[in-house]
């Protein structure tokens, strides 16, 4: 995928949840819950067609699979809060890893480089300030806030990355013959 769409992308979703999280962080964190279920019964639903469809030991592996996904969705019924944790680290994860490729990103631009990372960090930090200041009601799913005002600042900052990438400058391959530099660009 091209760098400034794939920019795009993450940056859009981490808007959306960003603003999600901070608008409605216990509505959001109980369809965590849901969610996890509905995703478990269909993946539960896919593993038992290809057990049924599967030939020799390949169908075993696919029923054994299913059957370790029923134990866990009885273990969320038990449990429901682990499945929370779960998805919150399972968002932070994704969080962390857009951060880390608009960091990379950035580093490519020695002009922006000194801007936009310290940037990124103070003004995440600088939104849970200031909500947590202003709406104190919001320390009650400080994990849930934390995430979304990092992830809205993440998302906005690719975003930004994404505008500011130029297409086509850098060469693919850059041969040097005879003293003279020629640069090969892919179509």
């Amino acid at each position: 995928m091209d760098t400034k769409i794939s920019c795009y992308i993450w940056g859009i979703v981490g808007v959306i949840f960003g603003i999600l999280a901070l608008l409605f962080p216990e509505q959001l964190q109980d369809s965590f819950y849901w969610l996890f279920l509905a995703l478990i019964g269909v993946v539960i639903l896919a593993f038992l067609f290809l057990a049924i469809t599967s030939k020799g030991e390949e169908s075993l592996f696919w029923f054994g699979l299913s059957a370790g996904l029923l134990l866990v969705a009885v273990i969320s019924f038990l449990v429901p809060k682990i499945v929370e944790i779960v998805f919150l680290l399972l968002i932070a994860g994704i969080v962390f890893y857009n951060g880390f490729t608009d960091i990379v990103l950035a580093l490519k631009r020695p002009r922006t480089k000194y801007i936009l990372i310290p940037a990124m960090f103070l003004f995440g930090v600088a939104l849970l300030a200031v909500l947590l200041k202003y709406i104190p009601e919001m320390s009650q799913h400080l994990v849930i806030v934390t995430l979304g005002s990092f992830a809205l600042v993440f998302g906005l900052f690719s975003i930004i990355i994404g505008y500011y990438q130029r297409e086509g400058l850098e060469p693919d391959v850059v041969v040097v013959h005879q003293g003279k530099t020629c640069e090969i660009k892919k179509p």
